[in-house]
């Protein structure tokens, strides 16, 4: 029989301590806050341990009156698993039933609130003995009905009163006659409203959701004209590589192409009055914000930014009375406005000290408004309103997580967005009254990029697919030279689709470290050379960890990690345990390498308001400023005299003196954004040659200056993750990804 264990009753899941009503469960080591029906799904699988709770009835009991797909439920067990530390295959907490459903296979103990009472908690001895209720599980498994059930009713003083006259039928006294009628009148009353509600309650529409778009290639950044009634998109095509406009009428399959090759296109955004479209595009000639006719035509530049900020995210809007354009721009990001009659862009944010800016800004139905993005650091991110006609930025969200992308609710009385708050990137909505976000009942996995229709309750949002592997790319000496390195044809060594990347060597080249979201949070994980052993290496569960890096000994890793805020550098023993943080402060510090000795861990920081390289003592102490004209990733030669670094947003690679001095610029490649495809080692610099259309993997001599081709690649390497290059210079790690799909998603009947 299922269990009474109050929702608000604090009780025991095998060591961990479940306190439903501060949605918290802890194992006295680590602390935990889940979101609220991640904490009602553990509830419900506890009032039944060891019986098979069915998927309908979960769904029914955790989202009553809801219209939820399995992927509500699935992902709530899949975030119960993770904090957890349980595993789907050798289960210890919750066991997947196929076909049936779900059941906690651990023991669940009630806590004895009475012994709580009972107990002097200041006497030591009394306050250990503080008992908790075993609740055991049965041995059979039948599937549960969670409705409640009756309770039971005490009968002993009808007993009573019918053994004091044995035969007679007790007579209700004439005095409580008016009672008895008042109790039955509120009876009826009781159930005619109960009645009456469950008749007026409006019929759920159930969403309709369809796909809009399903090319070969990728397809995202979609926007509702002002009707709702065509779409326009951005569509990067895989025959050509090309990245343009198009518009798509709902319930049609025609499509407007608007803009054409080479250049690439971003965010688009329709006028209010539906007769023109704003995107940014790169033309190969430079940086530019145009406008074309929504029919086609000749477009017109209207901006040259300052830089590239976010185009792949929503990086404009059209305010509603068609006046004014707004967008982030700068180092770092601020938003702009820019007034369509003059063209003289201003700002009107202004981010903290060494934060990485505000992004994401959108006009709020009226106008009066302006939501955008606010971020600590790349990673760490919050929404923020501010008034249009000027004053301090408001808070709306606090979960210093990455926020993608928003829109506006049709309302204006909330923003809807995709991130990452919950594991995987999903779609949540929260109201600017305040109160917990919600994650919506659809977009939620994998979804991205949340267009809200302002007329005709539509949502559109893009879903995303890929295959990421690390290619293991076998080299060997030419004939030529024994430092021209050839490489056989690479082959993947460990695949996934939860973004395995940044692939990092031991120096015995026996393993290598990796970033990978495949636990449902990037964390970073150790992989045999051959990819057939892998293990988890942190356990953080909340923010990015990433950028591993092994010392010179093979005996540590060095990451950076954002456990709150800002990201800092760690250090955690190869074989596990728990990291050392080395540095602090409200700045942020990524991407940590070793000096040759072992000694100091070089990292990029904005500390003093731009991205230069640093360096921090192993053991602890003061960071010490290492360039002066900007750095970003550093690492040292082998034999320790020279420092190799690149910047944060120039294409290139630099060198200086390890011990200091003047900086030379030696190479053009990698290229920006690619900035951590390159490699030191004894013989020379491996790097990524991006500067033809047909990319390279190059070698670089720094004795001679002579660059040979090592590796042809079929395609283009996702940016930021990295190459690493084993000490034998037998083998070269790359991060791949394939089959990249992105469609866009069409959502009707949404409230």
């Amino acid at each position: 029989m299922p269990v009474d264990l109050p929702f608000k009753g604090k009780f025991f899941v095998a060591d961990w301590t479940v306190e439903p009503e501060l949605n918290m469960i802890s194992d006295g080591i680590r602390t935990i806050h889940l979101e609220p029906k991640v904490m009602r799904v553990l509830v419900q699988l506890a009032t039944s341990p060891g019986h098979v709770l069915s998927k309908e009835r979960l769904i029914e009991t955790v989202w009553p009156d809801t219209f939820v797909s399995d992927d509500a439920l699935t992902r709530c067990i899949s975030v119960l698993r993770r904090e957890m530390r349980d595993d789907s295959h050798s289960p210890r907490y919750i066991q997947t039933i196929p076909k049936g459903g779900y059941r906690l296979v651990a023991e669940v103990r009630r806590f004895d609130h009475e012994a709580q009472e009972g107990t002097n908690l200041s006497n030591p001895v009394q306050a250990t003995a503080v008992q908790a209720t075993a609740v055991e599980a049965p041995t059979a498994a039948p599937t549960q009905d969670l409705r409640p059930t009756a309770l039971p009713v005490s009968t002993a003083g009808m007993a009573s009163s019918a053994q004091a006259s044995p035969g007679v039928h007790p007579k209700t006294p004439r005095s409580l006659w008016p009672v008895v009628a008042i109790l039955v009148l509120a009876v009826a009353a009781t159930i005619g409203y109960l009645t009456w509600r469950a008749r007026s309650r409006p019929t759920l529409l159930a969403f309709r959701v369809i796909p809009l778009t399903s090319y070969s290639g990728q397809q995202a950044q979609a926007s509702f004209s002002p009707g709702g009634t065509s779409v326009v998109f951005v569509w990067e095509r895989t025959e050509d590589g090309s990245r343009n406009l198009f518009i798509k009428q709902i319930g049609s399959e025609t499509l407007l192409r608007l803009t054409h090759s080479p250049e690439s296109d971003y965010s688009p955004v329709w006028s209010p009055d539906g007769t023109r479209i704003a995107y940014w595009a790169d033309t190969g000639k430079g940086l530019g914000l145009y406008s074309i006719s929504s029919l086609g035509g000749q477009p017109q530049k209207l901006y040259t930014p300052q830089g590239r900020v976010h185009w792949e995210q929503r990086a404009l809007s059209w305010s509603p009375d068609g006046k004014s354009l707004i967008f982030p721009d700068g180092a770092p990001p601020s938003i702009y406005m820019l007034p369509l009659d003059t063209l003289q862009a201003h700002p009107i944010t202004t981010p903290p000290h060494v934060w990485d800016g505000d992004v994401n800004p959108a006009f709020s139905p009226n106008g009066s408004q302006i939501a955008f993005v606010r971020a600590i650091e790349s990673a760490v991110r919050d929404i923020y309103v501010v008034p249009t006609a000027g004053g301090a930025p408001r808070q709306v969200t606090h979960d210093r997580r990455l926020v993608e992308s928003l829109s506006w609710t049709a309302d204006g009385n909330g923003i809807i967005f995709s991130s990452d708050r919950g594991g995987k990137f999903a779609l949540w909505k929260v109201s600017l009254r305040g109160g917990e976000a919600q994650r919506l009942p659809v977009g939620v996995e994998d979804a991205y990029q949340p267009a809200v229709s302002p007329t005709n309750h539509s949502l559109l949002y893009t879903e995303s697919s890929a295959t990421w592997n690390i290619l293991g790319l076998r080299m060997r000496a030419s004939r030529e030279s024994s430092r021209h390195r050839e490489v056989d044809k690479p082959a993947a060594i460990v695949s996934s689709t939860q973004q395995d990347s940044a692939p990092s060597f031991a120096p015995d080249g026996s393993r290598f470290a990796f970033q990978s979201w495949r636990s449902g949070a990037q964390e970073l994980w150790i992989a045999s050379r051959d990819g057939l052993t892998l293990r988890q290496l942190t356990w953080g569960g909340r923010g990015l960890t990433g950028s591993p890096s092994f010392s010179p000994d093979g005996q540590q890793v060095a990451f950076d990690s954002r456990p709150e805020d800002h990201s800092h550098i760690f250090v955690v023993a190869g074989a596990g345990g728990a990291p050392r943080e080395l540095t602090t402060g409200n700045s942020n510090d990524i991407l940590p390498r070793w000096s040759a000795d072992g000694k100091f861990i070089y990292f990029a920081s904005n500390r003093g308001g731009i991205w230069q390289s640093w360096k921090v003592p192993v053991g602890g102490g003061q960071p010490q400023q290492v360039t002066m004209t900007g750095g970003y990733l550093a690492m040292e030669s082998p034999d320790g005299k020279w420092l190799y670094f690149t910047k944060d947003n120039d294409s290139g690679l630099w060198k200086m003196p390890s011990g200091g001095g003047p900086e030379t610029h030696i190479l053009p490649q990698p290229a920006g954004g690619f900035w951590g495809y390159w490699a030191v080692t004894i013989s020379g610099i491996y790097f990524l040659d991006a500067s033809q259309p047909i990319w390279h993997i190059q070698f670089y001599e720094p004795a001679t200056g002579k660059i040979s081709t090592v590796a042809t690649l079929d395609r283009h390497p996702p940016p930021y993750s990295g190459i690493s290059v084993d000490r034998d210079e037998d083998q070269l790690l790359l991060t791949d990804e394939v089959n990249a799909s992105s469609h866009i998603t069409l959502v009707q009947n949404f409230p």
